[in-house]
């Protein structure tokens, strides 16, 4: 067993602080995932023997640094906005580091402490309001050989592995007995992960067209008078260029048109103006208009964002309203106790409700009236459920549709391409991505992307995307895993907490011959 050297805490914390940014330069765009792999052993290294208080401290510096670098793009909504979150989300980080702290002192810490990580991103997803879950580990693996898992065992699975891989190399520095028989465990995970990339998908016998749109609109004209004009305007317009390619390069014609999400940002049944723009742009195209509306909520002074079918000669069809609404983005948690008391949460408008049921539109087109689309809006592509519910469902073509706007310029589109692909290889599915400004492509079923379109551009583009009925195993299992990891955590956590002594294989933090603790701050 070898102890780590003693630390002053001065570099202490600042190592903590560099370690969040290693762990972070592995999400999108940076890409570079061996800094995580390296970030998540020294996080482990970093924690080990502490008391919970420095656990916990440190935790929370590396929780700061991690989320500072790859999600301050939330600032945009307001700089409280970005302080809050970026914050809070520091405190499930000081939490781990505290579990993890406990952790290593049992004899298989190596497994699991990928476990406790599994665990933190499960339970920060989901409290409070919904939760948070922009930047889990299994997102880093999108451009390596692990991506090859996860069609079989998932995000959460892959999120797991990462964390493996970590631990199992800090062990390996640790334990020169094991070395051998740990790195070979290691590489061979990298090793059959490539194989299962090269694993075939079953070739689908029917194919349809679809012409996607990206309205672009100028960001500063957001909230303002003429933004909600202008961005169905630019929809029609956009939809005008893309009918014009289809009918002169000789290819199939469309079998419907995908509109992002917030493409009206008026109710485009209730609005007049906008219904008129819709009705055009449906009767122009002759195929239906998957619409991505702002519509009036069942309350006064409320909203949905939702996916509307919108036939030539029928109009408006099946719906589905978001589910997993943004905290302080979409909608104001206490609303009626913080508005009064805080005046800059007006900028956020009419209170969002949330839908029910799964995002799966029946969608009727020519060759095929019985045709289910499964559509993903923009911020529950974090959400496992939300997104296998598309699939569950019985979506045959699944889209995601999302406003990049408020986020241009920033790293949120970048890393919302990343979670779009990582969802498309373990579904087995493509998704054809619609967004307003920003990243507009086809992704396929091994997460590569095609025709994708420039920031801040109108475009559009012409897909085929095959009708598949698979369920992956991910997707059956659903957060079956996460909830096992949860279970595994807290039994484990109270064992190490009943347990005096370090266990064999546990990491040890000795600062003087007579083995007195180093942390004494």
């Amino acid at each position: 067993m070898i102890s780590p050297p003693p630390l002053p805490l001065g570099r202490s914390l600042l190592l903590a602080g560099c370690t969040g940014l290693l762990i972070g330069a592995g999400q999108a765009p940076m890409g570079v995932w061996p800094a995580t792999v390296t970030g998540l052993a020294l996080f482990t290294w970093l924690v080990a023997g502490r008391r919970p208080g420095s656990a916990f401290a440190h935790g929370v510096l590396v929780g700061l640094a991690m989320n500072a670098l790859t999600v301050s793009w939330v600032s945009v909504l307001g700089a409280w906005v970005g302080v809050a979150l970026v914050v809070f989300l520091s405190l499930w980080w000081g939490l781990l580091a505290l579990v993890v702290s406990r952790l290593v002192r049992l004899r298989f810490w190596p497994l699991l402490v990928p476990a406790a990580w599994v665990a933190m991103e499960f339970a920060s997803g989901r409290i409070p309001f919904g939760g948070f879950s922009w930047t889990r580990l299994g997102f880093t693996v999108i451009d390596q050989p692990m991506s090859g898992w996860l069609g079989f065992v998932g995000v959460t699975g892959a999120s797991y592995l990462v964390a493996l891989v970590a631990n199992a190399l800090l062990f390996a520095l640790l334990d020169r007995r094991r070395r051998v028989r740990v790195l070979a465990g290691t590489v061979a995970i990298f090793v059959v992960g490539g194989l299962l990339n090269l694993a075939p998908h079953a070739e689908p016998e029917t194919k349809m067209t679809i012409a996607v749109v990206q309205p672009n609109v100028n960001r500063e004209e957001h909230g303002t008078a003429s933004y909600a004009r202008s961005v169905t305007n630019n929809a029609l317009s956009e939809t005008v260029f893309a009918l014009a390619e289809a009918r002169t390069n000789g290819g199939p014609a469309p079998d419907f048109v995908l509109w992002p999400e917030n493409a009206t940002d008026v109710d485009p049944i209730d609005d007049p103006v906008t219904r008129r723009m819709v009705e055009v742009a449906a009767l122009l195209a002759e195929v239906p208009i998957f619409v991505g509306a702002v519509m009036n909520g069942p309350e006064p002074d409320t909203r949905q964002t939702s996916s509307l079918w919108w036939d030539p000669l029928d109009g408006p069809g099946d719906i589905y309203h978001k589910r997993d609404l943004v905290p302080f983005g979409e909608w104001i948690p206490f609303r009626d106790v913080l508005l009064p008391r805080l005046p800059i949460l007006k900028q956020i408008g009419r209170q969002s409700v949330p839908g029910e049921g799964p995002g799966v539109v029946a969608a009727p087109i020519a060759e095929n009236p019985h045709l289910l689309v499964g559509t993903i809006i923009c911020f529950e592509l974090a959400y496992d459920d939300t997104s296998y519910d598309a699939v569950r469902g019985g979506g045959e073509v699944i889209v995601s549709q999302s406003n990049t706007n408020t986020y241009g310029g920033t790293f949120q589109p970048a890393q919302q391409l990343v979670i779009n692909r990582v969802r498309a290889m373990e579904t087995g599915r493509e998704i054809v991505v619609s967004t307003l400004n920003a990243l507009t492509g086809l992704v396929d079923t091994r997460g590569r992307v095609h025709g994708l379109t420039q920031e801040f551009d109108a475009a559009h583009r012409i897909v085929e995307v095959p009708l598949r009925f698979n369920v992956s195993l991910p997707v059956r299992i659903g957060s079956a895993p996460a909830w096992a990891a949860l279970a595994i955590t807290l039994g484990a956590l109270a064992y190490a907490l009943l347990r005096r002594e370090p266990g064999a294989g546990s990491i040890a933090r000795n600062n003087s011959p007579q083995g007195q603790p180093h942390d004494q701050h």
